[in-house]
């Protein structure tokens, strides 16, 4: 039988993730390029693992599957494609704040399209969250409106296409391999990002040693070590708590925010951090509807 791993692992995900914002406010490029290079350095690190240990998992993947994993990857890479413009555009805490609002569209498509259950306790869980969220969104302020207005909206669009990416691979990672499926929805995503920046006339090339240096750090620490940690739990867990637990993200991004950029946290943050971080907490240890395979 299969150990599953701890639930809790998945801050592990969600505090590399929240590097993301850090990294990316580092940068000089373009979005496109960021989020292409992002993804291309994280399909080259996963090649040759993948060849040595999923090649059988990849020739023997059904076309419903793989077709699954093109449209996660296509999710994946608008994700990425809106988000990362959006974090030069408004605040870290509005960015951050507003991709985190997934978990609205994760569980509406999950209770309509998978029939999965809509507890009292993932209500609540939501509830908690959505609360701490919009008392953090209030209090955020920064930078001239129209630019935070556009911002904010990429950020919220990032929000609906992970949503899509995560309801995508808690159905697939049932049968298809964490190394398989990741291999082939990043490979997707930079295709779909290389033509986003060919389409733009946006340049991929030359940026300086810096800029690279970044794109490599955004590839291992905020795509393997994070979003690849999301995909390998979701054959145990629900996408649901997988995106609720991401509601921690704007509280790590804006400690380091705060560390790094100075930017002093509001006692808005405050108070809403603790209140998302709480329904969080309530969430991950009074769920009884984690889904185990063994």
């Amino acid at each position: 039988m299969e150990k599953a791993p701890s639930k809790y692992f998945v801050l592990v995900g969600v505090f590399f993730t929240s590097l993301s914002s850090i990294i990316i406010r580092m940068s000089q490029a373009p979005s496109f390029v960021i989020s292409f290079y992002r993804m291309l350095f994280t399909v080259l690190i996963l090649l040759i693992p993948v060849m040595m240990k999923e090649r059988e998992s990849l020739k023997n993947i059904s076309k419903k599957d793989f077709i699954l994993c093109v449209l996660s990857g296509m999710f994946l890479a608008l994700h990425f494609a809106s988000w990362i413009a959006s974090i030069n555009m408004t605040t870290i805490s509005n960015s951050t704040i507003l991709v985190s609002c997934s978990p609205i569209f994760v569980s509406l498509a999950n209770f309509f399209i998978l029939k999965e259950k809509f507890t009292s306790k993932i209500f609540i869980g939501i509830s908690m969250s959505l609360v701490g969220t919009i008392i953090i969104a209030i209090g955020s302020t920064g930078g001239s409106t129209s630019s935070m207005m556009v911002g904010n909206v990429l950020a919220f669009m990032g929000a609906i296409f992970v949503a899509g990416y995560l309801v995508i691979g808690g159905i697939v990672r049932k049968s298809v391999s964490a190394g398989a499926y990741v291999f082939i929805v990043y490979s997707v995503s930079v295709i779909v990002l290389l033509f986003m920046c060919l389409i733009t006339d946006t340049p991929i090339y030359p940026y300086s040693p810096k800029e690279f240096l970044l794109f490599l750090a955004l590839a291992v620490f905020c795509s393997i070590l994070g979003h690849t940690v999301y995909n390998y739990l979701m054959k145990y867990i629900s996408a649901t708590l997988i995106s609720i637990s991401t509601l921690c993200e704007p509280i790590f991004a804006s400690i380091l925010a705060l560390i790094i950029y100075k930017e002093v946290p509001s006692i808005y943050t405050l108070i809403g951090g603790t209140i998302i971080m709480s329904g969080v907490f309530y969430y991950i240890v009074s769920q009884n509807a984690i889904k185990i395979k063994g």
